[in-house]
C-alpha cells in the first residue's frame, strides 16, 4: 500500500512539473511515464488516462482550498467579517504558495474554457463563490463593510488570490522580487490586507482622511 501510493504521488508529481513547463496539451504519457520511471501503463492504472490526471490536479488544489474557506465561515458567528475575510486570505495564499507549482498550473488551466475544465470545476468554483459572497455579504450587514456589489467584490478578491501565481513573473517584476521568495507572499498579504480595510472596510481610509 507504502509502495502504491508512493507511485501515484511521483506519477502525479512528474506530470505536475512537466505541465507546467510544457502546458498540459504539449505534455504526453510517455513523457510523464519517463520521468517518472515507470510504465504507461502504469499510469493509466492510478490515473485512467491523462484527463484523469488533470481532474487530480484540480481535486488535489481545490478540496482544501475549499476547506479553508469553509473553515472561516464557521468563525463567522463569533468573530468580525474583516478579521475572518483577513485569515482567509492569508490561509489561501500560504496554501498556494506552499503548493506553489500545483497552483500555478490549476489558476493557469482553469482560466481556458475547455469541457474538462466545465464538467469538473462548476461545482468548486459554485462553493468557493457562496462562501466568499457569504462572507462579504455578512460584513455589509453588520456594517463591518461598504454596500457594495459582492459579485464584483469576490470577482476582484479572486483575481487578486489568483495574481501572485498566474502572473507570478509580471508581479514579481513590478516589484523587483523573486515571485519564489517568502517575502514576496509576505509582502502580497499586506497589499491584500490594505485592500481590505481601504476598499471594503466602513472605516474612513486614509485617502479620505487626506481628501476630508
Amino acid at each position: 500500500m507504502v509502495n502504491q501510493s508512493a507511485t501515484k504521488e511521483k506519477i502525479f508529481q512528474a506530470a505536475l512539473s512537466l505541465f507546467n513547463s510544457k502546458g498540459y496539451s504539449g505534455t504526453s504519457m510517455r513523457e510523464i511515464a519517463k520521468a517518472a520511471g515507470v510504465n504507461v501503463s502504469t499510469i493509466f492504472y492510478y490515473y485512467s488516462d491523462k484527463g484523469g490526471l488533470l481532474e487530480y490536479c484540480f481535486v488535489t488544489y481545490f478540496e482544501e482550498y475549499i476547506n479553508i474557506l469553509e473553515k472561516g465561515m464557521k468563525q463567522l458567528e463569533s468573530a468580525d467579517p474583516s478579521t475572518i475575510l483577513k485569515k482567509i486570505i492569508h490561509h489561501l495564499l500560504d496554501y498556494q504558495y506552499q503548493n506553489y507549482q500545483l497552483s500555478r498550473f490549476v489558476c493557469r488551466e482553469v482560466s481556458i474554457d475547455s469541457q474538462i475544465v466545465r464538467e469538473t470545476m462548476t461545482t468548486y468554483f459554485r462553493k468557493e463563490r457562496y462562501l466568499l459572497q457569504t462572507i462579504i455579504e455578512k460584513g455589509i450587514e453588520a456594517g463591518v463593510f461598504r454596500k457594495l456589489s459582492a459579485g464584483i467584490v469576490v470577482i476582484q478578491l479572486k483575481g487578486m488570490l489568483n495574481q501572485p501565481f498566474l502572473n507570478s513573473i509580471y508581479t514579481s517584476e513590478v516589484w523587483n522580487i523573486y515571485f519564489q521568495d517568502r517575502y514576496y507572499i509576505d509582502q502580497y498579504k499586506k497589499q491584500l490586507e490594505y485592500w481590505v480595510d481601504v476598499f471594503l472596510s466602513k472605516k474612513t481610509s486614509p485617502v479620505e482622511k487626506a481628501i476630508g
